[in-house]
């Protein structure tokens, strides 16, 4: 009778403090909810120049064009389309210094009857900023004129991709490194960079790009509000458990990151990918393998909806990065099936 009583009251116990902890979060391995839309989403992908040295490397998938170069008129074209299929907006093309990428944003250009657009990526490198000579004076000077002739070139025509009629640039790193931390204050930088280009009749949106993921948004707080959105592009890990839990670990973060940008009046934008390899290019690495699915693409699709701000902007990476297995192009043993995953969450019809 006495252990009856216990279990019993054991029993109560546990019932109550279920009830009065109700309003726990749930457990880290959670499902993530489908998510209807509404409205369109724009959706972005990072673009991958290939040189001959970089199809020498090892690589994860097999595309489907074979070892191409983006040069070549018929691959760009046949990527514009397979672009238009899968309902990507536009490329996201890199661009570190004056020639740098040109090439590329041009044969992007180059007899284009498809709907994709581009984006420019402004890295930052080439100015060569330090904490001993920041980017001020002349270096800024510099990156205002870059920009001035990007602009002259590329922003104004319909190939170029705005928001609500502003021109879309990212900039990156937001994320300096420690010996570097002073060598660019945003706060200063940005606001300098969209008063000249207004003066040109240039209202920018800019993007700031933080080049690695799992990081808490107050570390960075003073860069970001100069943006007028931020993207974590890369979230890959190491963390076991973030690997093992991976949609759910990336649903609470970004609930994290998209409440404090909210509150900063920033938008966050998801950056996703189909599933991360990176075995073939670095066999010693230490990244966790995230194999691509059907099921893990439409979960991560789901979380990036559930935490994409009102602009309801979401960016792939990538497009076409083979070495680690986040493309979405085309491959010889997934075909199409990432591109129609793309078109069937983010688009309407």
């Amino acid at each position: 009778m006495k252990h009856f009583l216990t279990i019993a009251v054991l029993c109560s116990t546990i019932v109550a403090c279920k009830k009065s902890n109700d309003h726990l979060p749930p457990d880290f391995n959670y499902e993530i909810p489908a998510v209807a839309i509404t409205e369109n989403v724009t959706v972005g992908a990072y673009y991958y120049n290939y040189s001959t040295a970089d199809w020498a490397k090892k690589y994860s998938d097999v595309p489907e064009l074979g070892e191409y170069s983006a040069l070549n008129a018929a691959t760009m074209e046949q990527h514009r389309k397979w672009a238009d299929q899968g309902g990507v907006d536009f490329f996201i093309f890199n661009w570190n210094g004056a020639g740098a990428g040109n090439p590329v944003l041009n044969s992007f250009i180059q007899n284009r009857n498809q709907q994709v657009k581009m984006v420019i990526n402004y890295n930052t490198a080439h100015l060569s900023a330090t904490n001993a000579s920041p980017l001020t004076g002349n270096k800024l000077n510099t990156m205002i004129t870059e920009l001035k002739t990007l602009a002259a070139s590329y922003f104004n025509n319909d190939y170029y991709y705005k928001l609500e009629g502003r021109p879309v640039i990212l900039i990156t790193p937001l994320n300096l490194s420690t010996n570097a931390a002073a060598s660019i204050n945003f706060a200063t930088v940005i606001p300098a960079v969209k008063e000249a280009l207004k003066e040109s009749g240039i209202d920018l949106y800019v993007i700031g790009e933080i080049t690695s993921g799992w990081l808490p948004p107050a570390r960075f707080a003073p860069a970001i509000r100069a943006m007028d959105g931020v993207d974590l592009n890369n979230w890959a890990t190491d963390v076991y458990d973030r690997a093992t839990f991976f949609p759910s670990f990336s649903d609470m973060n970004w609930k994290n990151w998209s409440d404090s940008t909210t509150s900063w009046n920033i938008d966050f934008v998801p950056c996703i990918f189909p599933g991360y390899n990176d075995k073939a290019s670095a066999p010693a690495s230490k990244i966790y393998d995230l194999p691509r699915s059907e099921k893990f693409y439409t979960d991560y699709c789901n979380v990036a909806k559930r935490n994409m701000s009102r602009k309801r902007l979401v960016l792939v990476n990538s497009w076409n990065n083979f070495q680690v297995s986040t493309a979405l192009e085309p491959a010889q043993s997934y075909g199409s099936t990432y591109l129609n995953i793309t078109r069937q969450q983010f688009k309407i019809k």
